[in-house]
């Protein structure tokens, strides 16, 4: 990372850990209400790939997401420490920057525990807890969508040619526009706040077809992380599945991003109209699932005390709520806001050089 930029970035977290807990959680509805738009993949993806893809639905299934991350990262790592692995990409691999991943060096990361293992169906269901039947059929998609591999020595490996090949190219766009429009609300109430210039140039147009193939790989990597700590992050409430999150994520609708810390609580944004209230309709469209699916969903939410219903408006409320995802992660905060502000710096670092 450019060293402007990595100064930047470590003041920037050390701003954030100055404030009240209560602040923090009110700055990470900024991220959870984007939440849903990082898992999105459309059509043009299927048009685009090397392989036959998975499924032609609007969403794919968090869990596959995660498990083929997972795969990529598992291989990845391990080629960075092992020449013998994809030798005829080795120029490659040592541009990713992959001892990022190892050693707890930029991420909070369980990567150099796998070094040289091999991975079973066992190993992914245990490291996700999701059931072995459900991973053998995850681990059956990918497989047959050409993506991985089975090897004798390390179980599953990722396909290398169809990583390279593979663009992804209008979700990625899409995915790491959002994850820009994120960063720069952080930045903006953050700058509000401290009454500071950080002076990021906030990105808003870049076309990740212009990337080389280097830079390309190296964004894929925060995402693949990214999708890896969502499914497996200590703390997270084990009554809630990914499309229950989803829809947590699309209930959350900001009308005014800015200037946002100056409230307390979840109800003041509310009450101030910086938060409006949603509906079952505008959920599913925002999560782009089945209306049914968050109609289910928004009743277990009810009954969970996350989501609260008046009329046919829906308001997310009990936030942050005790022994909860948010309240976890505050528990943690030094190593959890160190790690999504690397997630985001590192995206933005990379995607500045297209």
């Amino acid at each position: 990372m450019d060293q402007g930029l990595l100064k930047t970035r470590n003041v920037f977290i050390d701003k954030i850990l100055e404030l009240e807990d209560s602040s923090i959680a009110i700055l990470l509805l900024i991220h959870f209400s984007r939440h849903q738009n990082l898992f999105l993949h459309n059509q043009k993806d299927w048009e685009d790939s090397p392989t036959d893809w998975l499924t032609e639905d609007k969403r794919i299934q968090d869990e596959i997401i995660g498990i083929l991350s997972f795969v990529i990262l598992y291989s990845l790592t391990n080629a960075h420490t092992d020449n013998t692995i994809f030798p005829e990409s080795r120029d490659l691999i040592a541009s990713m920057g992959l001892e990022d991943f190892l050693n707890q060096k930029e991420y909070f990361s369980s990567f150099d525990s796998f070094i040289g293992k091999k991975i079973s169906i066992k190993s992914i269901s245990d490291f996700f807890s999701i059931p072995k039947e459900n991973t053998r059929r995850y681990m059956k998609l990918i497989l047959e969508a050409g993506f991985i591999s089975k090897d004798k020595k390390y179980g599953y490996m990722l396909n290398i040619e169809a990583y390279k090949q593979y663009i992804f190219t209008d979700s990625l766009n899409n995915i790491c526009k959002s994850l820009m429009r994120t960063l720069a609300d952080f930045i903006s109430n953050i700058e509000d706040e401290y009454q500071v210039e950080f002076n990021i140039k906030p990105l808003k147009n870049f076309n990740l077809k212009k990337a080389n193939l280097k830079t390309w790989c190296r964004v894929r990597l925060h995402l693949y992380h990214f999708w890896v700590r969502v499914l497996t992050l200590e703390g997270n409430d084990k009554n809630l599945s990914p499309n229950d999150r989803a829809v947590l994520s699309a209930s959350v609708y900001f009308k005014n991003r800015q200037g946002i810390l100056q409230f307390k609580n979840i109800t003041e944004l509310y009450e101030n109209n910086y938060l409006l209230p949603t509906n079952i309709s505008s959920i599913s469209e925002a999560a782009q699932m089945p209306r049914e699916t968050v109609r289910r969903s928004v009743m277990k939410l009810i009954k969970l005390e996350h989501l609260e219903k008046k009329g046919r408006d829906i308001y997310r409320y009990n936030y942050p709520k005790k022994d909860g995802e948010i309240d976890n992660f505050l528990k943690v905060k030094q190593i959890s806001v160190r790690d999504m502000m690397n997630f985001y710096f590192n995206i933005y670092n990379d995607l500045s050089k297209i």
